[in-house]
């Protein structure tokens, strides 16, 4: 270990802090993390984390994407199946749910909240240092829209595709575009200090508004 290269060893100091604070977070609110105490566990000083990352702040919303990884790695699978790209589109949604209404805080802040304007940094230099394998696919179009932090323009996207398919108008891209970020948005944040079952009961009821919303075009 001792013959590591800096560059190498920054790289893993980096992982291992991002690592332990996603495991703080598992458990723990994000007001109770300090710059001591994560570099006390890393067995490094509190220099050392502002070494590799701008701001406590900066380093848990890198840590906050590993929450993602799961959702990310089977939207890519879901891309790729065979269905039709409408049930492809609603199912997105409904997966983007299934992790969120888990943890609401943490997906609000990420693309609604404080943390959404260095979403995009923090997710591409969480991806150099977990890289994953995306959509075969769709690859360019997986991984612009992950990069994105607008939830509107990354739903934009999508409906666009669908569009450019011929399965809906312009008119109903730039509508659903608005409407359904906007029904997830606001039950997560209802969700936000409910217990489990009730985060699940909103989940629900969130997927259920969505397919209502496009029910005219899912069954078209």
């Amino acid at each position: 270990m001792d013959n590591m290269p800096v560059y190498s060893k920054g790289i893993e100091t980096k992982r291992k802090f991002i690592i332990l604070t996603y495991n703080k977070l598992c458990n723990h609110e994000t007001s109770e993390l300090t710059v001591r105490s994560l570099a006390k566990e890393n067995g490094c000083s509190a220099a050392a984390l502002y070494r590799h990352f701008d701001s406590l702040e900066y380093l848990i919303t890198v840590a906050s994407v590993r929450f993602l990884d799961e959702y990310m790695k089977q939207y890519a699978n879901l891309l790729d199946s065979d269905k039709d790209f409408r049930e492809i589109y609603i199912e997105g949604w409904e997966l983007f749910n299934h992790y969120a209404f888990a943890r609401p805080d943490i997906y609000y802040r990420l693309f609604w909240g404080k943390d959404n304007s260095i979403f995009g940094t923090a997710f591409q230099e969480y991806f150099e240092l977990f890289p994953f394998k995306g959509s075969e696919k769709y690859t360019a179009h997986y991984y612009i829209l992950l990069f994105n932090e607008d939830m509107q323009e990354r739903d934009f996207m999508m409906l666009r595709r669908m569009e450019n398919m011929g399965l809906i108008s312009s008119e109903d891209a730039l509508y659903f575009s608005y409407t359904n970020p906007l029904i997830a948005r606001g039950m997560l944040r209802d969700a936000m200090d409910l217990p489990d079952e009730k985060k699940q009961e909103k989940e629900k009821f969130c997927n259920k508004l969505l397919r209502k919303n496009m029910e005219r075009i899912l069954n078209s």
